[in-house]
């Protein structure tokens, strides 16, 4: 084939590769946590009119869409958890916002799951018999323990009755 400006351009044709294509960036994984405005109302107590305003301010990223079909993702249940509990230790808003801007999601599940994470339990192990343990746990709340004491030593003392008059019966 011989084109206008007179070269043959039929065998060139055949043997050049075809022309590069241009990247395209492939669209993002929908995140499997979706919630609607009436959800994250629910999970978290924030009305409505208080997420809107959020996001106004920069504190939210916005949602996934418009109108009422809008949606939210797991971030924003996250960051909204984590603004109720700096809001709670009475902290601005921008004081907030400066806060959560630098922090990825995973980083705000891991604070949170460290400061919601109960105390960790001790337990006291008290032998009334080769055969019997008695385990009492203790809270750290010295008004508590006080009074689980009192109930241990009178637990314990009629334990000790009991098990003695069944020795005695046996032997």
């Amino acid at each position: 084939m011989i084109e206008r400006d007179g070269r043959d351009r039929s065998n060139s044709a055949r043997s050049m590769p075809p022309p590069k294509g241009r990247p395209i960036a492939l669209p993002p994984v929908p995140d499997p946590h979706r919630y609607s405005m009436v959800d994250l109302e629910r999970e978290t107590g924030v009305p409505a009119r208080t997420i809107r305003y959020y996001i106004s301010e920069g504190l939210l990223p916005p949602a996934h869409g418009r109108g009422p079909g809008a949606t939210y993702d797991l971030g924003h249940l996250l960051r909204l958890k984590m603004i109720q509990r700096l809001k709670a230790e009475h902290l601005p808003l921008d004081e907030i916002k400066r806060r959560l801007g630098d922090l990825a999601d995973e980083d705000i599940e891991q604070m949170l799951a460290i400061q919601t994470r109960p105390a960790e339990d001790r337990w006291r192990r008290i032998q009334l018999h080769p055969d019997i343990e008695l385990h009492v746990r203790e809270h750290g709340d010295p008004d508590h323990d006080l009074m689980i004491d009192r109930m241990v030593g009178r637990i314990v003392g009629y334990a000790r009755a009991v098990i003695e008059e069944l020795g005695e019966r046996n032997e």
